[in-house]
């Protein structure tokens, strides 16, 4: 994930999915951004496997060609998340829970979970960490 503002990273928007160098598992880092998998599904001390996250107050998020657009009325900024289709913008509603969301892209695409857990993990924590989305569990 990119802020508008970051110049320094040029290759960044150009993601097309899950096996591109420069998609949303592309090991190019923000140095704002600390890199942080947290494969064993924990985030911030939550259990993400039975957690729905849903933007922060303020905060919209819209599809666009290269992925996800998060506007930050508080700010107001622009993150621009390279992911293409592998993250729907109804996810963040909050009623899917994020290992249906795994689960629901390995059934679309050829890929492994691990693969996948990382990637949407990766997004997540960067995205809670700027406080654009916040997790609450689903029961």
């Amino acid at each position: 994930m990119i802020e508008r503002s970051d110049t320094v990273n040029p290759k960044s928007l150009r993601g097309v999915g899950l096996d591109d160098p420069y998609g949303p598992e592309a090991e190019i880092q923000n140095p704002k951004l600390p890199l942080e998998v947290h494969s064993d599904l924990k985030l911030q001390g939550h259990e993400l496997s039975h957690m729905g996250f849903k933007p922060a107050e303020g905060v919209q998020v819209r599809k666009e060609a290269f992925g996800l657009l998060f506007y930050d009325y508080r700010g107001p900024r622009l993150y621009f998340v390279p992911s293409k289709d592998l993250i729907d913008v109804g996810f963040f509603a909050g009623r899917q829970s994020v290992s249906g969301l795994i689960a629901s892209i390995c059934a679309q695409k050829d890929c492994t979970k691990a693969l996948v857990e990382e990637k949407i993990i990766r997004v997540l924590t960067k995205l809670e960490d700027k406080g654009l989305i916040y997790g609450q569990p689903i029961r």
